[in-house]
């Protein structure tokens, strides 16, 4: 069994190996008995009383084996000490491993029950990654004055045609399931001037926000098929990350290191993130796209500004040909981090 990088078995053989090795400390401790027994009464009896006992001479004899005798009995005495001393630390030792154990098992437990535990099927606000990254940095990007450009043959009318609402036709989003939005005509806005009124009334789900990117091109003035393919992707990829393709749960983030200031219109602080690519009011009013409205959980004005502020922090092409590269959130194919 392993857990937390540690094997816990390999702990539990060490264990054993110690406990081995204190009944070894034992047994030496009665043999070093037994020849401190058997030397001092050699010396004791048979050399003292024996029949070398008149010999001249032997006394010298005698007193010399009886130092060394002595000798041996120190050096006895101290490997003892430090036996015992090895011993005292080795069932310290054990002991500790012993109780490692037990609290890996304990962790891996706790661990498991947590893993295990149902989760509610409602989808969560997704973190939008460092906190502050999506203030803006700097002015807008400037964009040079140009003639109309032609609409997406896809989406006829495009962001703000037909009565001022997302698509033409009616001004709903395919099926009229989304509402009436006012377009806003003006690039670069106020914070203050940001609404907060289309939370969760807008529809959710890749194929409607692959929609709503298609829209934001088209507001934007991109039409380079594969411009439009490489922005659609890399967008497509946040809003997966970001709020579930802009889900019902997903619209705020209330928990970050950006939720804070003064509570708005829609009960959340100021500066939370919101909509399908949880742009901050600062950040969506800083780069507040044209033709797009005001709304900051209508996802068309929401990914329009985040594509916006993307190009202007991280220098992405208005071709998109580098977002996935430049922008890790924008990469399905490196692990998510906030842009």
């Amino acid at each position: 069994m392993t857990g937390f990088g540690v094997t816990l078995s390999e702990l539990a053989k060490i264990q054993k190996d110690f406990q081995a090795i204190q009944q070894r400390m034992n047994e030496m401790t009665q043999q070093t008995g037994r020849i401190k027994g058997v030397i001092g009464k050699a010396v004791a009896t048979d050399l003292a009383a024996g029949a070398l006992g008149n010999i001249i001479g032997f006394g010298a004899v005698v007193a010399q084996v009886r130092e060394q005798v002595n000798a041996i009995n120190e050096q006895v005495a101290a490997l003892e000490a430090t036996k015992a001393k090895l011993t005292k630390e080795l069932a310290q030792d054990t002991q500790k491993i012993g109780t490692v154990i037990k609290r890996y098992q304990e962790a891996e437990k706790h661990a498991h029950d947590i893993v295990t535990k149902p989760t509610p099927s409602k989808p969560q606000p997704k973190s939008p990654g460092k906190g502050g990254e999506h203030t803006p940095t700097g002015k807008p990007a400037e964009k040079k004055p140009s003639t109309p450009q032609p609409k997406s043959p896809n989406k006829p009318g495009g962001h703000g045609g037909g009565g001022g609402d997302h698509g033409g036709g009616g001004g709903d989003h395919g099926g009229g399931s989304d509402p009436k939005i006012e377009i806003s005509h003006a690039g670069a806005i106020k914070t203050s001037e940001v609404t907060y009124g289309g939370k969760g009334k807008f529809k959710s789900g890749e194929a409607a926000c692959r929609d709503y990117i298609a829209q934001a091109l088209d507001a934007m003035g991109i039409t380079d098929p594969a411009a439009r393919e490489a922005w659609t992707k890399g967008m497509l990829t946040i809003a997966k990350r970001e709020s579930t393709y802009n889900a019902a749960g997903s619209q705020v983030n209330l928990w970050d290191t950006n939720a804070h200031g003064a509570k708005q219109a829609d009960g959340a602080p100021l500066n939370s993130s919101r909509g399908g690519w949880q742009t901050i009011p600062p950040t969506f009013a800083a780069y507040h796209v044209k033709g797009t409205s005001t709304d900051i959980y209508d996802p068309v004005a929401n990914v329009a500004a985040s594509m916006n502020y993307i190009q202007s922090r991280y220098h992405v092409s208005a071709d998109g040909h580098d977002l996935a590269s430049k922008v890790q959130q924008a990469d399905p194919n490196r692990p998510a981090r906030g842009y």
